[in-house]
């Protein structure tokens, strides 16, 4: 006698045969996979903040390199949009002589991809901006009474900082604090000073199609 197929109990009582049930199950797996491997790509592409120093500057690769805290180095090229801020003065753009030299002390902000790492933002820590650092984060509410900024970073830590003449941006043109969302993602600037931490810059990061109150 010949083996009949066995049949499983589908959706609306229809019979499934095991050769479709295995493809049933196969097609939900590979789905699976493919949606953590697109959950990995998202998390691979994230902004990252760290400290270190320039190693070496490639201006016709428009590339450099820099040793981090961990004396580990880190190789990186220069985004379309990239910002230096140096003593307080801010060069967008193509680097021009001076803007970034070997050996400047950073904090960078930088897109962390599986090949090539994209630099955003590079804040050199002299001058007016020697005690500065660097925080990424997310807006977690404005205070207009007290004029409180309470911010989220990227670590989960809460901080709460007051706006005094702190500089704020949307999309790095000029803005209002009043334009700042719950749940903004946002890169800060901070001065430390003695444990007495003062805010410098909010650059707020958000779609074009939400800049409707952006500054003019």
């Amino acid at each position: 006698m010949l083996a009949q197929p066995f049949y499983f109990e589908g959706s609306a009582g229809r019979k499934v045969s095991d050769k479709e049930f295995l493809m049933m199950c196969l097609s939900k797996w590979i789905s699976g996979t493919l949606a953590i491997a697109l959950l990995v790509g998202a998390a691979a592409a994230e902004d990252i903040v760290v400290a270190g120093k320039v190693k070496s500057i490639n201006a016709d690769n428009k590339g450099f390199s820099l040793t981090d805290s961990a004396d580990k180095v880190i190789v990186l090229r220069f985004g379309d949009k990239l910002v230096v801020n140096r003593a307080g003065k801010e060069s967008k753009g193509d680097l021009k002589v001076g803007d970034l030299k070997v050996g400047d002390p950073i904090n960078i902000c930088y897109e962390k991809g599986d090949a090539v790492s994209t630099a955003h933002y590079i804040l050199v820590r002299e001058g007016k901006s020697e005690n500065c650092d660097l925080i990424l984060g997310n807006v977690k509410s404005y205070d207009s009474d007290k004029k409180e900024l309470n911010f989220i970073n990227a670590n989960g830590k809460s901080s709460t900082y007051s706006m005094g003449k702190a500089m704020v941006r949307l999309n790095m043109e000029d803005a209002k604090i009043d334009i700042v969302k719950t749940g903004d993602h946002a890169l800060l600037i901070v001065d430390t000073v003695e444990d007495k931490s003062t805010l410098r810059s909010v650059m707020v990061n958000r779609p074009a199609k939400r800049d409707a109150n952006r500054v003019k």
